[in-house]
């Protein structure tokens, strides 16, 4: 499980749809992503770094 990227999410006051948004993915594809199932790319953890404004190493 990508605990960092759940917990960065909540932290942070938003929703899997807006982030699933953000990274023009589908809901269920995000949920697969926090929950480990589906990988991050590199590309989608620097949009979330930039979104977040936090260290990209936080999102590994």
């Amino acid at each position: 499980m990508n605990e960092n990227l759940k917990n960065i999410r909540i932290e942070n006051g938003e929703t899997e749809e807006n982030i699933a948004e953000l990274l023009n993915i589908s809901v269920s594809e995000y949920i697969d992503k926090e929950k480990g199932v589906i990988s991050t790319t590199n590309g989608e953890k620097k949009t979330l770094s930039e979104y977040y404004g936090i260290d990209i190493n936080k999102l590994r």
